[in-house]
């Protein structure tokens, strides 16, 4: 287990050990190549579905990962902007080798992870916690988070109550004033902590970056100068290519649906003008089963045709660091609803409000919905007409003059607060 290897026997073991259980080993694509010329091999303990060891591993008793948001990341560079002004503020990432063969299988359960070699006739048993597994997450976060305290426990004259330590599973991103020797301090410091919890070997060199402003984590950049997270251009491209395959195809097969969906929620965490077009892709994403096609609808088609147009625009790629994930507090709260019979807007703070009756016409476009009649005019396109009955809605109170293609609105000048 302490060197990482596994266990290679020849199949008539299984006659003095028959409660063996076996998943098979596959090939997936390698980052950028393709499975059929370059490929990582991966034990697939989520296979066969319903009976895999994935499956059957009881989920009371794993550990569960508890991370936090990668927003921390932007948060601290602005603390570090704000305090610290005159200087440069700087990203770095750490990255623990081969992170799960840190853990060890305990002796009594290593058959529940064994695969067959066909060619070979011969039985592969796994000793240290498998990539793939349901439970390695968890029982390597116990590694993981010590990492992250120890190099947290860290100080000097620049962070004088300890160093800032984010970590996503195997991932430890840095952020410091350049200031000094700070930066130097924070390098070693983290160094320390995955010697001292996991070894030596435990250091992934390859993936230990430099201090820079603009830096990659995560699969996003963080730019501390330009106080933005933006999605990096291979990624795009990715999606790019993933949305012309998904628009010409008449079905998607699970893995392919799912490459979708993680591409662009990916991407969106960066490029929010894409987000709404989501949903119509996400309508079957919960009834997936493993050998299951989804067949690509109109509706679909109609927003891979939005998400190719938000794809090609590269002034959308980016969030500022204030609006990443979490919002500031808002200068004015606005509240919308819809109804059968109109829309409303409530300015509580001012103790205002803007309605607007539907028409005849719109009415009975209601009406023909609720009998089945596709004509778009559900409750969500509703809601909608009220977001947008409210977006002007601080110019309008502060003013008795009403644009004249509100049509029938009336407003009041106060209200009673809602119960």
């Amino acid at each position: 287990q302490d060197a990482g290897r596994c266990l290679v026997l020849d199949k008539d073991l299984l006659e003095q050990w028959p409660e063996i259980i076996f998943s098979p080993f596959g090939v997936v694509n390698k980052e950028h190549e393709d499975a059929a010329s370059s490929g990582r091999t991966i034990h697939d303990l989520s296979f066969p579905e319903g009976a895999s060891i994935s499956d059957c591993t009881d989920q009371d008793s794993i550990t569960k990962p508890d991370y936090v948001h990668c927003d921390a990341v932007a948060t601290e560079i602005l603390r570090l902007k704000r305090a610290h002004s005159a200087s440069k503020i700087c990203v770095m990432a750490g990255d623990v080798a081969s992170a799960f063969r840190n853990i060890g299988i305990h002796s009594n359960s290593v058959y529940l992870f064994a695969g067959h070699i066909e060619e070979d006739d011969v039985i592969v048993i796994e000793l240290v916690a498998p990539f793939g597994w349901t439970g390695s997450p968890g029982f390597y976060e116990i590694a993981g988070g010590a990492i992250a305290h120890v190099h947290g426990a860290h100080a000097n004259d620049v962070s004088p109550i300890g160093f800032f330590n984010y970590h996503w599973v195997d991932d430890h991103i840095n952020v410091a004033a350049d200031i000094g020797a700070n930066c130097d301090d924070m390098d070693r410091s983290l160094r320390f902590a995955i010697v001292a919890v996991l070894g030596a070997d435990a250091i992934n060199t390859k993936k230990f970056t430099n201090w820079s402003t603009r830096q990659r984590v995560l699969g996003l950049v963080f730019d501390s100068v330009e106080e933005q997270v933006s999605m990096p251009a291979d990624k795009i491209e990715k999606a790019r290519h993933i949305v012309a395959a998904t628009y010409s195809a008449s079905t998607l097969s699970r893995k392919e649906y799912r490459s979708l969906m993680g591409s662009l929620r990916h991407v969106a965490t960066c490029i929010r003008a894409a987000r709404p077009f989501l949903q119509c892709l996400r309508q079957r994403e919960s009834r997936l089963h493993r050998f299951q096609s989804v067949s690509v609808t109109y509706d679909m088609r109609q927003d891979l045709l939005w998400w190719w147009l938000v794809l090609h625009t590269p002034q959308l790629n980016g969030v500022s660091l204030d609006y990443f994930n979490t919002l500031p507090p808002p200068d004015v709260v606005v509240e919308t609803d819809a109804s059968d019979y109109g829309l409303c807007t409530l300015d509580i703070a001012s103790r205002q409000a803007l309605t607007y009756q539907f028409s005849t016409s719109e009415r009975s476009l209601i009406a023909e919905f609720k009998e089945d009649v596709s004509n778009g005019f559900d409750i969500n396109f509703r809601e909608l007409k009220a977001l947008i009955l409210a977006a002007p809605v601080t110019s309008i109170f502060a003013s008795t003059t009403l644009p004249p293609w509100y049509g029938k609105i009336s407003l009041r000048r106060e209200i009673l607060a809602p119960k």
